[in-house]
């Protein structure tokens, strides 16, 4: 599991510990922010333990369900519903003193995060109003939405400043739609001329 999400564009089913559970397939609809700052519509698979979709009731857009939280890098569903389901962690314990010196304890912990926890392909992922995040369960019923950002702009916001500027701009958007789309177009600008002042190694 990482902290950031790449442009792995091939990337079609994600599991952290791909053959070591029985697993359910969900799938995922969301949008990236590329490095240019253009939108791009996403869909991957990714896999839960096998019965987690039972523990997850079925939500209307606008509830969260099963889903902890949206960050840039992809999705974190909820560890607590693996105990519910009765998923054991144990066999995937390694009980390596260098990447877990602080014992059993530690890894379990990584090991539940990274069960539930996914980096989706996309240079930057947002979830708000207008480009909402959904996951579906195997059955193709909606076990979770995420409308509360990151938002398109503070997407452009966080790129255009090098990571300086953390804002949702969310309200702006509810209350000025005209002053929004005004803000994300000087984002938009700026972020282009950031790139010209350093273009990137590599796309």
């Amino acid at each position: 599991m990482t902290k950031r999400s790449g442009d792995q564009a091939t990337v079609r089913v994600i599991n952290n510990f791909p053959g070591r559970y029985p697993v359910e397939d969900w799938r995922v609809y969301y949008w990236v922010v590329d490095s240019q700052g253009n939108l791009l519509d996403r869909h991957v698979t990714i896999q839960l333990p096998a019965g987690y979709s039972e523990a997850c009731a079925q939500v209307s857009l606008g509830e969260s369900g099963c889903i902890y939280k949206v960050r840039r890098w992809g999705l974190a569903c909820y560890p607590s519903l693996l105990e519910r389901i009765g998923f054991d962690p144990y066999p995937l314990l390694t009980r390596d003193p260098e990447r877990f010196p602080g014992g059993e304890d530690q890894e379990l912990l990584h090991i539940y995060l990274a069960v539930t926890h996914f980096d989706l392909p996309g240079h930057f992922i947002i979830a708000d109003p207008v480009y909402p995040l959904l996951l579906f369960d195997p059955q193709g019923d909606l076990k979770g939405s995420w409308l509360w950002g990151p938002t398109y702009a503070g997407a452009l916001a966080w790129m255009a400043s090098g990571g300086k500027v953390r804002a949702t701009f969310e309200q702006v958007r509810r209350l000025e739609p005209d002053l929004y789309a005004e803000v994300v177009g000087i984002l938009r600008k700026m972020l282009q001329a950031r790139r010209r002042r350093h273009p990137p190694l590599a796309e």
